[in-house]
């Protein structure tokens, strides 16, 4: 699925957060969006979940507007996994897959635990199916709530830094997995190589607005990377046709 983020603008303690934002991440596709910290990134992404409510703006997928949808309704067309990892409760990493495999299991000819055990096993942590999702580290947590996501069995989905707290490993499969899905990918990264090597479009955000968009060897030439971040750099094509980027430092 197609998911459109149409002139969305957010305020916040009577700052302006994003200003008329435009993106659209293309259906089985991977879109980064890449940007300074506090350019409004993960306040965008935060937007599809109300968390961030928005002040004008419209967020369609395949064409028609979330605006009224309910929360279950959400579920069952994106995942959505944000940059905490954090968890109150008291529930095991099986659990916490469940919750998403649940309302799929209405729906899907596999049961429930096929679907959890599914989920897992493509993250390679049915391992960690008995833990309690407290007793985790940081990156093993990352992974279980991806694995909720996959759990959903929806087209399209949502990650806020979804590398966060995990070693390179770990990132390298991670985007393997999501790049191999192909899913309609929105994804967040701070990894300019990363961004450059795996996603198809990049939007470069700069103080709440997208400020260019683009193919990855596009939006990284090094007068924007400069303009942007404020460091030299830009992406440069592989000999097996891949995309890398490269950090030139003093």
């Amino acid at each position: 699925m197609k998911i459109e983020f149409r002139d969305i603008c957010v305020d916040a303690g009577g700052k302006k957060i994003l200003h008329e934002v435009n993106l659209t991440a293309e259906c089985g596709k991977m879109t980064g969006i890449i940007g300074p910290n506090g350019c409004g990134k993960s306040t965008l992404l935060k937007t599809t979940l109300g968390i961030s409510p928005m002040e004008a703006g419209e967020i369609l997928l395949d064409g028609a507007s979330l605006a009224g949808f309910s929360n279950k309704k959400l579920a069952q067309l994106y995942g959505y996994v944000g940059q905490d990892s954090d968890c109150v409760f008291d529930f095991t990493a099986y659990e916490i897959v469940s919750m998403a495999a649940h309302i799929r299991g209405k729906t899907s000819k596999k049961s429930e635990k096929e679907i959890v055990m599914n989920s897992l096993e493509q993250l390679e942590i049915p391992h960690l199916k008995d833990r309690n999702i407290q007793s985790l580290s940081g990156g093993e947590r990352k992974m279980v709530f991806i694995a909720r996501a996959f759990a959903q069995g929806v087209d399209t989905i949502i990650l806020d830094e979804p590398t966060n707290h995990l070693d390179i490993k770990h990132q390298l499969f991670i985007l393997d997995i999501l790049r191999k899905s192909k899913k309609t990918i929105l994804i967040v990264l701070h990894d300019l190589r990363l961004a450059a090597h795996y996603c198809d479009t990049l939007y470069l955000m700069k103080q709440g607005k997208a400020v260019y968009s683009g193919s990855p060897s596009e939006v990284l030439q090094k007068d924007r990377v400069r303009q942007v971040f404020g460091v030299e750099g830009f992406a440069s094509e592989k000999e097996d046709g891949t995309l890398d980027f490269h950090l030139q430092m003093n």
